[in-house]
């Protein structure tokens, strides 16, 4: 309790001072002292970081929506809560910078992102919001780190800043760590860029199955018709998922050469996922409804997903 009431003298001693101590704000206090922030005043910048410790969510909340709309004013008070102890805050910090998208928080926010602190995601997501292409190699190297929340932020991050992160991802699908390989795939189908399609091609015999189905997945979109015939051998793999994929792959590029290996496996894939995901590429591609049989061996038509 001692040190909890110390912690709280400082700030209330400190340039939050001339506001009152940030634990005794209310909403609406905060946004009298977002809109003074927003002019440029400084000290109501750190006001708004210090109320971001606040018990109170409501308060919490609009703090974080003050400095987010103060905008580049914020920017410099903001950038320092970056390293502040209190993990809570550095999130916030982080996410308001990628809300402002001002170019000046990319450098602090890679360091962050190269540092051990708890919610490097964060950082993360916000230079893929600040779209900043000089992180694209970093975000590539977080990808592949065995922390689910972080290689799915710098994936994301990667999609957000778009084409100029298309060499790196293509050079990522020979990376010897499986996760990176994966996500990468996963980025190209979403930015749907045709170089990638031959490396995405490769990846179809990748030893590692997810990676195999993420590239399935990835050429429904970021292939051509170059992928088709890869695609129908697919249709065989011995990974469920994958057989999937290609099938949702060959509707998406309306695959009229699949048709007949399609209805193959529509009728006799022992998996029903992989019947019924057929019949839905079967459809898109000819354009005639086609009955499956589902798990519990009733031949019944699937719900049309693309049109």
């Amino acid at each position: 309790m001692r040190r909890f009431l110390a912690v709280l003298a400082v700030l209330c001693m400190s340039s939050v001072a001339m506001f009152g101590c940030a634990t005794t704000k209310t909403a609406s206090d905060v946004a009298a002292i977002g809109v003074k922030a927003k002019a440029g005043d400084a000290a109501a910048a750190d006001a708004l970081v210090e109320m971001l410790r606040s018990r109170d969510k409501a308060v919490r909340d609009a703090a974080y929506e003050s400095l987010t709309e103060a905008g580049a004013p914020a920017v410099p008070r903001l950038i320092a809560a970056l390293e502040d102890n209190d993990p809570n805050i550095r999130e916030y910090a982080a996410g308001a910078l990628g809300n402002i998208g001002d170019e000046r928080a990319v450098e602090p926010l890679m360091d962050m992102l190269r540092t051990a602190h708890v919610r490097r995601y964060v950082a993360a997501w916000a230079l893929g919001e600040v779209n900043a292409a000089g992180a694209v190699d970093l975000l590539i190297e977080t990808m592949g780190e065995p922390n689910d929340a972080l290689q799915k932020e710098s994936a994301r991050a990667l999609i957000k800043i778009g084409d100029k992160s298309v060499p790196a991802l293509i050079k990522a699908l020979e990376s010897p760590i499986p996760d990176r390989r994966k996500y990468a795939c996963r980025a190209l189908g979403v930015i749907q860029d045709h170089r990638a399609e031959a490396q995405l091609i490769a990846r179809l015999k990748d030893e590692d199955g997810d990676v195999v189905s993420a590239a399935a997945l990835a050429l429904g979109t970021a292939g051509t018709k170059e992928s088709v015939t890869p695609l129908i051998d697919a249709l065989n793999h011995g990974n469920m998922t994958t057989r999937v994929n290609a099938s949702i792959a060959l509707g998406q590029l309306d695959a009229k050469d699949a048709v007949g290996p399609l209805e193959k496996i529509m009728e006799s894939d022992t998996d029903p996922y992989v019947r019924e995901w057929s019949a839905r590429a079967l459809e898109n591609i000819t354009g005639n409804r086609y009955k499956y049989k589902n798990e519990n061996g009733d031949m019944v038509y699937p719900y049309n997903l693309y049109r």
